[in-house]
């Protein structure tokens, strides 16, 4: 099938570089500074690959057809859709349009605006080959009315269309801007695009005839800060307004809650997220010593999970039990019961049982690059030391990295998964399904012909509780199989100014809309 072959506060400081007219212009009570850590990335959803400052852009200047409801992000709402229904089978999605909405350039929205979008971000856009690929028909009923049709069930579809490769362009302003376009976007949302600097800075103005009413906000500035300690001490000093989470997941925030946590001038915002970091082993290479389950299960009791996450995290992570994180709403409580505990002589006890001699096992144990891997892997190392086991840290390069996983050559790997759509799909076929064992960088779960199959139908299946259901017991098949160990899932922090009112942050993706937040 397509889709299983294709996954794999105060007054501000503003910078003389945003120019004379933004700072004359800009009440300092009405304008939002955001400092992010890096440019942009694909400001256009036809061009997204879900880089996380590019992509927050795109939430806040278009709207989607769907989006998940705050504060609870449980339950998807409309935005540009009024209303939908979903076909018994699964695969025709039918949507009632608002009517009367605007895109920024003065044109109107409609059913032939949905169409365009869609199928330019099918066309030009590889990242999103694999859920887009399923899209066999995209039909204009009548202005207000438009029926997708997919090639095959799939369910968390509608989460895909919550995404900002699925935001909704004016067919207008891209045919008139060509390549422009993408630092020049024009949705309907929120906020309209002003300017964008290289490096520098990407500067919105508040859309007064949002359909939802306009914002409280007059501006949003996002300042580009690369370096953490500058971003503190902004925020400190109030030339920020909100230091963003895409520098914390990286990087381990514990030391700037510790900095921050008493300063009356500074609020800190935290959300669980579904981001999940673990070690992988290598599970379909029989000449490895981890294709021992005995060995694999004496690796996992051997980690001090709680010491990980304070000693190295202080607190701002979270445990991982299993394939899904506790607030996934495909979450088996049962994995949590009977996860892993931290049991050194039981780690040695089943070494014995498996007839290996700790002191004969001599890993390398692979990481991303970065202090927050590197911490990681070290408390590792230590972990396995206790029980006779010796581990060589190598930090690698992405490309590299991908390259000896997908090509198997490893035993031990830290890698992670953050999802980009609310759904327990975005974790589990990807990261089990043993068909894409070598597509990407999984679990390289061997062939399971009985666990690849509910994978599948919990994929397509259409009712929501036998989707859970079905996702209970792949965890616990999972689970039984020892795969790796799950170690932690960073959580969302967001540092603002006190004076910020109405920010609430989302898990999946983590990303920000500033439509409903104010300064007081």
């Amino acid at each position: 099938m397509k889709l299983l072959k294709l996954l794999a506060g105060a007054a501000i400081a503003l910078p003389l570089v945003l120019g004379t007219a933004h700072a004359q212009n800009s009440d300092p009570l009405k304008t939002l500074v955001i400092a992010v850590p890096s440019d942009a990335v694909g400001l256009e959803p036809g061009a997204n690959r879900a880089e996380p400052v590019g992509s927050e852009v795109i939430l806040n200047v278009f709207d989607t057809l769907v989006a998940w409801t705050s504060p609870d992000f449980a339950e998807l709402e409309g935005r540009l859709a009024e209303s939908w229904t979903v076909s018994d089978d699964g695969t025709v999605f039918d949507f009632t349009l608002r009517e009367g909405v605007m895109f920024h350039d003065g044109t109107a929205f409609d059913a032939e605006a949905v169409k365009f979008s869609l199928e330019r971000t099918k066309e030009i856009n590889p990242y999103v080959e694999a859920t887009f690929g399923l899209i066999s028909e995209i039909a204009v009923v009548s202005p207000t009315e438009v029926s997708i049709t997919l090639s095959e069930p799939y369910p968390a579809f509608l989460s895909i269309l919550a995404q900002p490769q699925s935001a909704i362009v004016s067919p207008t302003a891209v045919e008139a801007e060509g390549e422009g376009f993408a630092t020049k976007p024009v949705g309907t949302g929120p906020f309209k695009f002003n300017s964008y600097q290289a490096d520098t800075s990407i500067v919105l103005d508040a859309n007064p005839d949002y359909f939802r009413g306009a914002p409280q906000l007059e501006r949003i500035i996002y300042r580009v800060i690369p370096d953490a300690s500058t971003r503190r001490l902004e925020l400190e000093n109030g030339g920020v307004d909100i230091v963003q989470q895409q520098g914390q997941l990286a990087a381990i925030a514990a030391e700037d809650v510790a900095a921050l946590q008493s300063n009356p001038d500074v609020a800190i915002l935290e959300a669980p997220s579904q981001i999940i970091r673990q070690l992988e082993f290598n599970n379909n290479n029989p000449d490895s010593p981890v294709a021992d389950i005995k060995v694999r299960q004496a690796i996992v009791h051997a980690i001090d999970y709680d010491g990980l996450l304070q000693g190295v995290f202080g607190g701002t992570a979270e445990r991982v039990y299993g394939p899904l994180t506790t607030n996934s709403w495909a979450f088996n409580p049962a994995i949590q019961e009977n996860a892993p505990t931290y049991d050194p002589d039981l780690a040695r006890s089943l070494l014995a049982e498996a007839g290996v001699d700790p002191a004969s096992l001599d890993f390398t144990l692979y990481s991303f690059q970065g202090p927050l891997w590197g911490a990681v892997a070290t408390f590792v190392q230590a972990n396995l030391a206790d029980i006779g086991i010796n581990v060589t840290i190598a930090q690698t390069e992405f490309p590299a990295y991908r390259a000896l996983q997908t090509a198997g050559e490893f035993d031990l790997a830290l890698d992670g998964r953050q999802p980009w759509y609310n759904d327990p799909d975005a974790h589990i076929t990807i990261g089990y399904l043993s068909s894409l064992a070598d597509t990407a960088m999984t679990f390289r779960m061997p062939e399971d012909a009985e666990l690849d199959t509910l994978i599948t139908q919990a994929q397509q299946e259409v009712d929501l509780e036998t989707r859970k259901q079905l996702y209970f017991e792949i965890q616990e098949k999972i689970a039984a199989k020892v795969p790796g160990a799950y170690l932690f899932s960073p959580k969302l922090i967001v540092f603002t100014r006190a004076n910020v009112k109405g920010l609430v942050i989302n898990s999946a993706p983590p990303l920000n809309e500033y439509w409903g937040v104010s300064k007081g």
